[in-house]
């Protein structure tokens, strides 16, 4: 008896979106290794998709499917592939209130386009992080919103913070792996 609801107990765990662990999976390629940062306690939106994760304030949504990532090719910069994605947005009357800022960050697994705006999502006003993220060969978009009365300099913390923490892989569960390190298969 105690094997069966030993083993019901691991099942339910393994499908739960994800565990407690240093390292989230957002994606089939990339990873969130938070060890030591905020995002350590966020927590999964229980009524969701599994892409979102919840921290106080702060909603974080992600996924490798956004409108117009299958547009791109090997040639297409960050920049190019989120002004096609804003294009798209736009055209299904979705776009920004207001641009603060747009720029191309370095991050220790990549590089990303990050554009710092306000949105509007069901009537509810925003300070929002539009991250676009290249984590080795896999790109991943981000949405990192706030709420409206959130300082752009603490927007802009926050999303630096959430580039950080993103990994091709997490080499162990209780530790987060080095940018772009590659896992060592045991023979």
């Amino acid at each position: 008896m105690k094997m069966l609801v030993g083993a019901t107990v691991t099942a339910a765990a393994l499908a739960l979106p994800q565990g407690v662990a240093a390292c989230d999976q957002l994606s089939a390629n990339v990873w969130m290794c938070a060890k030591g940062t905020p995002w350590a306690a966020a927590e999964w939106d229980p009524y969701g998709d599994g892409a979102t994760l919840l921290l106080d304030d702060l909603v974080l949504n992600f996924t490798e499917d956004w409108p117009g990532a299958e547009i791109r090719d090997d040639l297409s910069t960050l920049r190019e592939q989120f002004v096609t994605y804003a294009e798209l947005v736009e055209a299904d009357g979705n776009p920004p209130l207001e641009v603060k800022e747009q720029s191309e960050l370095d991050i220790p697994a990549g590089k990303a386009f990050r554009s710092l705006q306000r949105d509007r999502y069901d009537d509810l006003e925003t300070v929002s992080a539009v991250m676009l993220a290249q984590v080795d060969v896999a790109r991943i978009m981000l949405w990192l919103d706030g709420p409206r009365t959130m300082s752009w300099d603490d927007m802009d913390a926050a999303s630096r913070e959430v580039l950080e923490t993103l990994r091709n892989i997490c080499a162990d569960p209780d530790d987060c792996a080095a940018p772009n390190q590659e896992r060592v298969e045991s023979e």
